[in-house]
């Protein structure tokens, strides 16, 4: 009979965790290792370590245990997680064996999710995340232009609070906007920056981009 493979921690059992158990401690009892040898002390370490997880496992199963956590969600979210996180534990400790026999691929592994609405929950909010990643990818809220007098660039940058109007800034300080005719300070004139289109924008940025080359070259 093909053993049904493991998917949710609401689906370990009580004969789940006395086989991986007893799978382990069998291993682990075989060999004889000479004492105070570093795979003597290993060895040592997860026999007692194993018997721990399966205590712990073993206390989730109680009938009292159980009877709460279905009268009180706050304690049968803490029971599944303390089931999930154990058994991740006691599942990580065996997968050390899973080319020996008698090991159980299909159930002995760990697992993601608690349940099927859990994992139901975690794929929904999984493809709101990457919706809302594909959205924004593409969407830039700032262009440099790079000048060529002194060094210095023309920024293109998105009003905030709308996202159809777009400024020209001269540096990256953004003191000076270009509002058509000139280049003005907010600080001191009062007027905002965020007067054009996204292309004009970008347009009139590269005009004094191209400016900029043609009085350096003049210059010369």
């Amino acid at each position: 009979m093909a053993t049904e493979p493991l998917r949710y921690a609401a689906d370990i059992t009580p004969d789940d965790v006395d086989a991986v158990t007893d799978f382990l401690m069998g291993v682990l009892n075989g060999p004889f290792f000479k004492v105070d040898t570093h795979e003597y002390r290993l060895t040592a370490a997860l026999r007692g370590l194993v018997p721990a997880f399966a205590g712990s496992l073993g206390y989730e199963f109680r009938d009292e245990v159980v009877a709460k956590a279905q009268e009180d969600e706050r304690k049968k979210l803490s029971r599944i997680q303390n089931i999930s996180t154990t058994w991740n534990d006691l599942a990580k400790v065996a997968s050390n064996w899973k080319d020996a026999d008698g090991f159980d691929t299909e159930r002995w592994q760990t697992v993601r999710f608690y349940d099927a609405k859990d994992e139901e929950e975690f794929r929904l909010w999984e493809e709101k995340e990457k919706g809302t990643a594909a959205e924004s990818a593409p969407f830039v809220s700032e262009y440099r232009v790079p000048g060529q007098r002194r060094g210095g660039e023309y920024v293109v940058a998105r009003d905030p609070e709308n996202a159809n109007l777009w400024a020209v800034f001269e540096g990256t300080a953004q003191a000076r906007h270009w509002d058509g005719t000139a280049w003005q300070h907010a600080r001191f004139t009062g007027t905002g920056p965020y007067l054009f289109a996204r292309a004009t924008a970008l347009a009139l940025a590269h005009q004094h981009a191209e400016r900029d080359v043609a009085d350096e070259d003049t210059s010369r």
